[in-house]
């Protein structure tokens, strides 16, 4: 027998599994293959393979770290091989809601060279058909065998997918099917007829990547006449042409952009051509050419960079003409606007492909091996999520609101819409037809916090080149969302419907964080632009960590205040918290205890208004667009601040959510630091003098912890420790202190106030 007779190859690309959990991989090292391959076909064809992938891969490793390049003898000494057939590898496309995916069996090939693994997917080749297999239950639930069979004697009637069967359900013996997911060449150069021909099956078939929503009129709408090599202004027509939208990453280099100096030449035909734009762009055009889009939309095109207003207005209207583009192309290999869309022009791509073949099963690798894999529901797929794309935080909004996507990779070109996922080394498959898809799976979601914690989680830990463009490229998300559910209120990136729950943020690894710097440009009715300043109780006034992370609360344990904040126009709005929940949060009231003094116990339960504004927000209107108002229970405590406990890293979070602090000594965070608050510093006989401060801490948020080993439930609160600025107040640092209920009960000098935060 041969080293590879005992791998299933009859079993790839089928609808045929062996078992629920099989993954059993064989190894050997790569040596020994060498031995293999003299007498067996299929080894030497991987051999050859294995020593071209591993070149290729150290050659690009070698380019990023700037180290010698390895010679043949190094790759081959102590080189493992792995390789078996994977029952459930997942084709996912870039969506957040769930849609989509598919799985397919493959071949998965890992090898391990020292510092330098390298992975190789082997998909099933050649024509479809049946499966020389036949599934045999031994067992009602499943002790599985399988017989190959001769190829002359495959099953023709009656295959049923062992997919779509109950252990149950299954009948005695079942032929297979080949799925209708196989691997192809891939050519150099991007052969445009294909994807054309996915456009097609997309507008013919699937209704639910059509668009959703009525089409808005987007200000001063200009678009790049693909012919006239020149922008037009299409804002004053009744029906905006067909068009494509370019998603890119700029970089940090200067390139042409439109300006108020360049605009009237921009606008005559030809003019791109006598001033050509960086080549990212110049490939969008002909890949339009290509596509026989004549029209696109390109964000240094089609605004003014110099003009505030115009700036505004269409940044604000983004979700609606990405929405509106009948194809989004992503550049997401490149790291500049000047890198190119690889695929484009010849001698841009370059990774060859291998054909095997197995006990007459054909095969071929595939140019990706990240296209396929298993991962959370909520995360990016891995086939895009490495890509300088997928780092930049303008991107993602462009990504997400698109209804149909071009992906361009450094190997490969990917489909991406509502439906699934097509690449140019597979062939032609969508899982999903229209009629299968489950109501939750529609594009009209309901309220979902789970969809916004994975957004919000997701768009945090992508990279800005200035910080305070984060609102503006979440708008876009936000806006989606907002249409979406059918109406939704935000404030500063948090939604109302679970706007307690989703106060209780902080961003992971968080030494070196700080508030962030600059403001955000809100433009007023009449015209003028105001700058607000970001605020501390929303995760986007905070920067300088690794994303961030939430504990979504939905259950009857929830207690939070009432929390007021301000309109678009800085008029006063309550938080209507909850309000698409099946539980809204109760009054935090009901859980804290009266203050010692009975000052303000009963002001949890009045409505705020502008007679309860501190004078420092009455006197300055631009400060209301920050601010977030309650009434809730504070209490100060005082620490040594010549003692700092260490930073905040990940090993010394106070705040980790499932922690609580329930005896002195417990910590708060103030900017980096760690205090200790030590309970002989509380006395209420001991005079506040020497090296002691005060910190005040406001109760926020309450969750029951479930008891562990038969112990009784317990509350967590979530507290802010906050500082006073200006008669408004704010955040000392962007991680709780959490308690339990009976700890907060214990400390002094408490009291019930109405906290003006911003």
């Amino acid at each position: 027998m041969h080293w590879c007779d005992s791998i299933e190859f009859e079993l790839v690309g089928t609808d045929c599994r062996k078992d629920l959990d099989h993954n059993s991989h064989k190894s050997i090292m790569l040596e020994d293959l060498r031995l293999e391959s003299q007498r067996c076909e299929f080894c030497s064809d991987l051999l050859r393979l294995i020593e071209y992938r591993l070149r290729c891969d150290v050659a690009k490793r070698v380019n990023e770290r700037h180290t010698l390049r390895l010679t043949d003898e190094e790759i081959r000494r102590d080189t493992l091989v792995q390789i078996g057939v994977h029952f459930a590898k997942e084709a996912r496309n870039w969506s957040f809601n769930n849609e989509g995916t598919s799985y397919r069996t493959v071949i998965d090939l890992t090898v391990l060279s020292g510092l330098y693994p390298v992975d190789i997917l082997l998909q099933r080749a050649g024509p479809g058909g049946r499966v020389p297999v036949t599934h045999k239950s031994e067992t009602k639930y499943g002790s599985n065998t399988f017989s190959y069979i001769a190829p002359g004697s495959w099953g023709t009637e009656g295959s049923v997918s062992l997919w779509d069967l109950s252990w149950e359900d299954q009948p005695r013996s079942t032929a297979g099917r080949i799925e209708v997911a196989l691997g192809r060449q891939r050519p150099l150069q991007i052969d445009f007829s294909t994807l054309g021909r996915w456009m097609n099956i997309c507008d013919g078939g699937h209704a639910l990547c059509k668009s959703q929503y009525r089409a808005a009129r987007v200000p001063r709408l200009r678009l790049v006449d693909v012919n006239k090599m020149c922008i037009i202004d299409v804002s004053s027509r009744d029906h905006y042409p067909k068009f494509a939208a370019l998603s890119y990453v700029w970089g940090t280099e200067p390139f042409l952009r439109l300006s108020r100096d360049n605009l009237k030449h921009l606008m005559t035909p030809g003019s791109l051509d006598k001033t050509p734009p960086p080549l990212t762009i110049r490939d969008a055009l002909q890949i339009c050419n290509g596509l026989q889009i004549q029209f696109i939309w390109v964000d240094s095109l089609c605004i003014i960079q110099d003009d505030k207003s115009d700036m505004i207005e269409i940044v604000d209207s983004m979700d609606s003409i990405y929405r509106q583009s009948v194809i989004t192309i992503v550049a997401a290999s490149g790291a500049n606007a000047d890198a190119g869309i690889p695929g484009v022009r010849p001698e841009t791509r370059h990774l060859e492909q291998h054909t095997l073949q197995a006990r007459g099963v054909p095969f071929i690798d595939s140019v990706d091996s990240n296209q396929l894999g298993l991962l959370p529901f909520d995360a990016e797929p891995m086939w895009v999520s490495d890509t300088p794309w997928a780092q930049r935080a303008w991107t993602f909004q462009e990504g997400l609101v698109s209804r149909r996507l071009l992906f361009f990779t450094a190997e490969q070109v990917y489909w991406s819409c509502r439906r699934g996922l097509l690449s140019e080394d597979t062939v032609e498959h969508f899982s999903l037809e229209d009629g299968d898809a489950e109501p939750k799976r529609d594009l009209y979601n309901k309220f979902d916090p789970k969809e916004y914690q994975s957004l919000a989680i997701t768009f945090s830990k992508r990279n800005l080149t200035y910080e305070s463009d984060i609102q503006r490229a979440y708008l876009g998300i936000q806006n989606h969302l907002d249409k979406k559910w059918g109406g939704h209120k935000f404030s500063w990136g948090l939604p109302h419907g679970c706007f307690g729950s989703f106060l209780i943020w902080e961003w992971q690894f968080s030494t070196g964080s700080r508030l962030r710097n600059g403001t955000h440009p809100i433009k007023s009715i009449d015209g003028t632009v105001t700058r607000a300043s970001f605020p501390s109780w929303s995760w986007m006034g905070w920067t300088g960590g690794h994303g961030i992370s939430y504990s979504l609360v939905d259950d009857k344990t929830a207690h939070c205040p009432s929390f007021y904040t301000f309109n678009s126009v800085a008029k006063l709005i309550a938080i209507q918290d909850g309000q698409y929940q099946t539980r809204k949060p109760k009054p935090l009231a009901e859980l804290l205890p009266s203050s010692e003094t009975g000052n303000g116990d009963s002001n949890w339960e009045k409505d705020i208004t502008e007679a309860d504004f501190t004078p420092t927000l009455l006197s300055t209107p631009a400060m209301k667009h920050s601010a977030l108002l309650f009434y809730t229970q504070t209490a100060r405590v005082r620490y040594d601040p010549t003692i700092a406990a260490g930073d905040t890293s990940e090993f010394g979070t106070t705040s980790d959510f499932s922690e609580i602090d329930e005896t002195y000594p417990f910590s708060v965070v103030i900017g980096s630091e760690v205090y200790h608050i030590l309970e002989e510093h509380q006395q209420k006989s001991q005079r506040y003098t020497g090296t002691l401060e005060q910190v005040k801490l406001a109760a926020v948020f309450a969750k029951v912890r479930p008891g562990r080993f038969g112990t009784r439930d317990k509350f967590k609160l979530y507290c802010w420790p906050i500082i006073e600025r200006d008669g408004m107040w704010m955040r000392a640092s962007n991680t709780s202190t959490v308690l339990s209920l009976e700890m907060w009960k214990s400390l002094p000098r408490k009291r019930w106030e109405l906290v003006s935060m911003i």
